[in-house]
């Protein structure tokens, strides 16, 4: 009996911390962008990607992406992060919810923009991250379009600038065709 009361004890602990750690502060940008990746990646869809690196651009259509690597960064500017939680400022008017970063704070996602269609279903996601250290700088903006709850193109611009080099400015476009 003592052992099956142990046991229901350590289930409903553990429910209880899996609850705590599944709540959310922010608006679940990872969600939405784990699902994306998974529906891209089952249906193939082709895309016309679009690369600008050091003023050389390269422009292919094709089915053949990883969709984890193209949308990772994405994932990065997901603000539900145990050392994110209270590090902005929360926005909401309308069909829109913005998040800034707060003075003082040293995060790497200085803002994260997301529009709503009528069907409350995000429609326009922008992030604003920047990265510097004894090694590098980086900035990076990150677009993307959504019409129901699809990905339709997004956008990932901005620098890199090592330590011991020189500026790098990249850009990476994707439209999906079907």
């Amino acid at each position: 009996m003592r052992t099956v009361l142990l046991l229901f004890l350590f289930l409903a602990s553990c429910t209880q911390s899996e609850n705590k750690i599944q709540s959310k502060t922010y608006y679940d940008l990872a969600g939405l962008i784990n699902q994306q990746i998974s529906d891209l990646s089952a249906k193939k869809p082709l895309v016309e990607k679009t690369v600008v690196l050091a003023h050389k651009q390269e422009r292919i259509e094709t089915k053949d992406i990883d969709w984890n690597k193209e949308l990772e960064l994405f994932l990065q500017a997901d603000l539900n992060k145990q050392s994110y939680q209270s590090g902005y400022t929360i926005d909401t008017k309308d069909k829109r919810v913005s998040y800034q970063l707060k003075a003082g704070e040293k995060l790497s996602v200085t803002q994260l923009l997301i529009e709503f269609d009528e069907k409350d279903l995000p429609k326009h996601i922008e992030a604003t991250m920047h990265t510097n250290n004894y090694l590098y700088e980086s900035d990076k903006k990150l677009t993307a379009d959504l019409v129901n709850n699809q990905l339709k193109s997004y956008k990932i611009e901005g620098y890199k600038e090592l330590f011991i080099g020189s500026r790098k400015n990249f850009s990476v476009e994707g439209k999906i065709k079907n």
